[in-house]
Order: structure tokens, then C-alpha cells, then sequence
């Protein structure tokens, strides 16, 4: 009925009471659910405090409609956080990585803005899948990284060494994905590509202190006077191909 009413009425007179009430309804069915889950399938029949199917599902919903319904009233950005923190809780890095972003750009002045910022970085470090797959996620992790040291320099304490021991570990999954690429073309003795991306993470200082970049450094004294491309042991036949084949 609180639904009914925020989408029916929009400048209603009831509508801070409305999303109060419906965030807090949103907060009980997640406490709810977490205490005595149900597969979203399975019926409620018993309790008439939680919805038949899903409360879970329900329990986002409500959290949606406070968004949605009131963006700029006190609970916006507080509904937004425990959308976040509650994909975050059930392992979908994805969802909640977009919700903590959503709050980082859109209500920045939020008191969950360091929460955001911190969990953020640590939900998109989480849904990266290896140096064989998209390195989007840990560039925009680093960025958060930084930013977060930045905004937030005079409040960290001791926070400061957690952050920055987690930032230089996003540095060195960046630099096993150049070096995962050196080792590719290396395997194949196209030396001149494995030089290529060997000489990238040996010389950029933002990879310095890393593993890898010192691997690269020893491994490119090693290759130093190969050739840059495998021999071609059937040029007698390409030769023989007309020109363009």
C-alpha cells in the first residue's frame, strides 16, 4: 500500500512517512531472511510479516522504491547503501559494485561515502576473474584506491596501510596480466611482441616494486638476441603461392 501510494501521489504529504516505512520494512525482511531464509520458490503460508515468495527480493524492492520515489529525502542514500551491502553479502560483486558507485557520484555527501568508496574497491577487485578476462574491474578498483586516499587522508588512521597494501595488490594483478601477454607470445618465439610487453612492465614505474616487473627485466636479457618472429620453415612453399594468396 506504501507503493501504491508513493507512485499514485508523488508530492503526497505522506511521502516521508511513506519511504520511512517502507525502508524500514525493506530492512526487517533482509534481517528476516538472513536469520530464517527461504528459497524464493518455496511459499510462505504461515508468517504473514513476510511476503508469500521471496523475501529477499522483496526486501530490495522496498529499498528501490525509497530510491526511486524520494531521491533527494534523508533515506535515498541510506537505501542505496543496503542495496549495495546487500548483494555484497550474497556474493554478487557485480550488483553491489554498481550500487556503491551509484552512491559514490550521486550523493556526495553521504555519511556511507568512505563505506562506499572502501566496499566499492573491494567488490570490483572481487568480480575481476584473471589476467586471461577484462581488467576493467581492477582499473576502476586502483582508481577508487586512489581516490579514497585522497578524500579521505585525513580521517584514515591507521585505515591509510590497509588501503595502500590493498592498492599495491591491484598493482601487481595489473602487472601478471602484462606479463600473462609477454609469456603468450614468448611460448609462440614471437620474441618481438613478448619484448614489447616485457619492456612495458619492466619500464613503467608504476609496476617497479612488482614481482612481475622484475621477472620481465630477467627475462628480457634472456630473449635479447632472438629474433623477433619464428623462422618460417615452409617459405619455399608460400614462395611458390601467387602474390596476395
Amino acid at each position: 500500500m506504501f507503493d501504491r501510494l508513493t507512485k499514485k501521489y508523488e508530492n503526497s504529504r505522506y511521502l516521508d512517512r511513506a519511504v520511512r516505512r517502507q525502508f524500514a520494512i525493506g530492512r526487517y525482511w533482509e534481517q528476516l531472511q538472513e536469520a530464517s531464509p527461504l528459497w524464493p520458490v518455496i511459499p510462505n503460508l504461515t508468517d504473514r510479516t513476510r511476503p508469500r515468495f521471496d523475501t529477499w527480493g522483496h526486501a530490495l524492492k522496498a529499498y528501490e522504491s525509497v530510491q526511486l520515489h524520494d531521491p533527494t529525502g534523508p533515506l535515498a542514500d541510506d537505501a542505496v547503501m543496503a542495496t549495495g551491502n546487500a548483494h555484497f553479502l550474497k556474493q554478487r560483486y557485480e550488483d553491489a559494485a554498481y550500487q556503491y558507485d551509484l552512491l559514490r557520484k550521486e550523493y556526495p555527501k553521504s555519511e556511507h561515502q568512505y563505506d562506499a568508496h572502501r566496499l566499492g574497491m573491494k567488490a570490483k577487485t572481487l568480480t575481476y576473474q584473471g589476467p586471461f578476462y577484462d581488467g576493467t574491474s581492477l582499473e576502476e578498483a586502483s582508481q577508487i584506491a586512489d581516490q579514497t586516499l585522497r578524500q579521505f587522508r585525513g580521517e584514515l588512521g591507521e585505515e591509510r596501510q590497509r588501503i595502500l597494501g590493498e592498492k599495491n595488490e591491484i598493482v601487481e594483478q595489473q602487472a601478471e596480466r602484462e606479463w600473462v601477454m609477454g609469456q603468450f607470445y614468448d611460448k609462440k618465439r614471437y620474441y618481438g611482441a613478448a619484448r614489447f610487453y616485457y619492456q612495458g612492465l619492466a619500464g613503467n614505474t608504476r609496476y617497479a616494486r612488482t614481482r612481475h616487473a622484475e621477472m620481465a627485466r630477467k627475462r628480457l636479457e634472456e630473449i635479447k638476441d632472438r629474433p623477433d618472429k619464428p623462422p618460417n620453415y615452409f617459405e619455399w612453399l608460400t614462395n611458390l603461392l601467387p602474390s596476395g594468396s
